[in-house]
């Protein structure tokens, strides 16, 4: 429940339960039309109009048979998580990249 000045309390939501799901329905009705939708992306990547509307359906229909490439990132697993650092550690790796300045506290009232 939201505080006076309607700020929600720390850990509280304002929507629990998160936002009603229309997928069911939505699915269903999509599912209905796949063998059209990947003859008309099929069609498009053979006859497309720009050369941009060829890629795009070449993308889409890749994706849907193989999945979307894998990204890689770079994360420093040396950490320990934040949970467990102290307060001078926590500064000490903001300093080393490269964040300045004096963090505020999202949930301070006063």
């Amino acid at each position: 429940m939201p505080n006076r000045k309607g700020v929600w309390q720390r850990g509280q939501s304002g929507n629990p339960k998160g936002r009603p799901s229309i997928k069911g329905p939505v699915e269903a009705l999509a599912r209905e039309h796949t063998e059209e939708a990947v003859r008309t992306l099929v069609e498009l990547m053979r006859n497309g109009f720009p050369d941009t509307v060829k890629g795009a359906a070449a993308n889409a229909l890749l994706n849907r048979g193989w999945g979307s490439p894998r990204q890689s990132i770079e994360a420093d697993t040396m950490l320990p998580p934040v949970e467990r650092m102290s307060l001078a550690q926590v500064e000490a790796e903001l300093a080393r990249l490269g964040v300045n300045g004096v963090l505020e506290d999202p949930y301070d009232e006063g």
